[in-house]
């Protein structure tokens, strides 16, 4: 599989950060919704659903390979999407044990 960035695995989703914080998240990778309203989506280990805002085509391109594995993502958080969390991704390891 094609990693995006090589580090070490954190445990878990990081406690929430304030509105536009930088963050961390290990969970489930998931496509919600159908097409042409389509999103990506990590579930965390406490079952929080951050959906994945302005996703670059090389980003994209992980998510299509591993789509319902594990990930760890990094990136910015944004502000709430109807119930939903909100992160820009800035590091993606995928997939992770």
């Amino acid at each position: 599989m094609t990693l995006l960035a090589l580090g070490a695995c954190v445990n878990g989703a990081s406690e929430p950060a304030p509105e536009a914080g930088q963050i961390s998240i290990s969970g489930n990778l998931t496509l919600k919704g159908s097409a042409p309203g389509a999103w990506w989506a990590v579930t965390d280990d406490q079952g929080r659903i951050w959906k994945i805002t302005s996703p670059t085509p090389e980003q994209l391109a992980v998510f299509e390979k591993t789509q319902n594995h594990r990930i760890y993502i990094e990136g910015r958080r944004q502000g709430k999407y109807l119930n939903f969390e909100q992160l820009q991704p800035s590091r993606i390891i995928a997939p992770i044990p």
